[in-house]
């Protein structure tokens, strides 16, 4: 039997390339390669036959010559755009729905218009868009800022939770003068933050719900926070029967609202008023090791499931097979 080629590409993850212009290169460590070769030692023992691209000037002729049946890892918009442009199927979500979810505010707008929950928000491209927030703000303090088009916790530190004008300020500024976007102003929601990774299509189905419990006196997941790795994940989430329905019907309701395919994650906040969207992920991890806590919480819910690496990324694939009818070539 002719085995599918897959092609891997290996190209700095957008977390790593925003935080280091948040905070400098020589303070980020860059584990692009570490989740590389974590997918190619499993896919090959899942047996397919993997080809690694490398992201360089000479990218696109690469990709041409790889003569892959499908690329796996797509971690950014520029690589699904060279793909779609080449006729190249990929695992996930196309660059209409991969557009509308990095920018959270239009997720958030496409939320508010299905009549999902979602905290109010706006978006400061200037220092002048915070006048706003001065002396009647459209919604109550405290606030909080973060890129517009961050991931993995990128551009988010202590100085996003916002209780005062001068603080929207001078963080909003700081963000805009170093990573460069639009910086999201939403309203801060104190609560438990659950994440719910989903696998499929039109009959999509979500994994058990990972709740994500800060050290004590933590009120928010910073960049520094998930690199120092001493927070506890709790999978499945210790909800009751009836929140956990709740949460996942929510969740599979903003990933189909979003567009998303074959898989992806849903964060939202579980506060006293119920459950609020906070962001979709279309790039979410998938490494499943170490088992005893993987580094990617879409891989810690498939752990819970009973899944190992070989068998959770060989379901996407598949997934994906299914939904372009793929065959390999000879």
């Amino acid at each position: 039997m002719t085995r599918l080629r897959i092609g891997l590409l290996n190209k700095k993850r957008g977390n790593y390339a925003i935080q280091e212009k948040f905070i400098g290169v020589k303070n980020v460590v860059d584990e692009t390669e570490a989740e590389v070769e974590h997918h190619e030692r499993v896919l090959t023992e899942a047996g397919y036959s993997i080809r690694q691209i490398l992201w360089s000037p000479n990218f696109i002729n690469d990709l041409k010559a790889s003569q892959i049946d499908l690329a796996f890892n797509v971690s950014s918009l520029v690589e699904a755009a060279i793909l779609e442009e080449l006729e190249i199927p990929y695992v996930g979500s196309d660059t209409f729905t991969i557009g509308i979810s990095t920018d959270k505010s239009l997720s958030k707008k496409l939320w508010q218009q299905a009549g999902l929950p979602t905290s109010p928000f706006c978006v400061a491209r200037s220092e002048k868009d915070c006048e706003v927030f001065r002396d009647i703000p459209p919604f109550e303090y405290p606030l909080f800022v973060k890129p517009v088009a961050g991931r993995g916790s990128a551009g988010i530190s202590n100085t996003s939770i916002v209780h005062r004008y001068d603080q929207l300020v001078s963080g909003v500024v700081e963000r805009l003068e170093t990573i460069g976007q639009p910086v999201l102003i939403e309203k801060f929601l104190r609560g438990r933050e659950i994440t719910l990774g989903i696998l499929g299509n039109e009959d999509a189905r979500v994994l058990p719900p990972l709740e994500i419990k800060y050290c004590e006196g933590d009120e928010v997941l910073t960049y520094q926070k998930k690199e120092l790795d001493n927070d506890t994940f709790l999978c499945p989430a210790p909800l009751t029967t009836e929140e956990t329905h709740q949460l996942q019907q929510l969740a599979l309701q903003a990933y189909h609202v979003l567009g998303m395919k074959d898989f992806g994650r849903i964060d939202l906040i579980l506060t006293k008023e119920g459950p609020f969207l906070l962001e979709g992920n279309t790039f979410a991890g998938l490494m499943c090791t170490p088992k005893e806590k993987p580094h990617s919480y879409v891989g810690f819910m498939a752990r819970a499931e009973g899944k190992d690496s070989k068998a959770f990324l060989d379901e996407i694939i598949q997934i994906t097979v299914k939904r372009y009818n793929l065959k390999a070539c000879d």
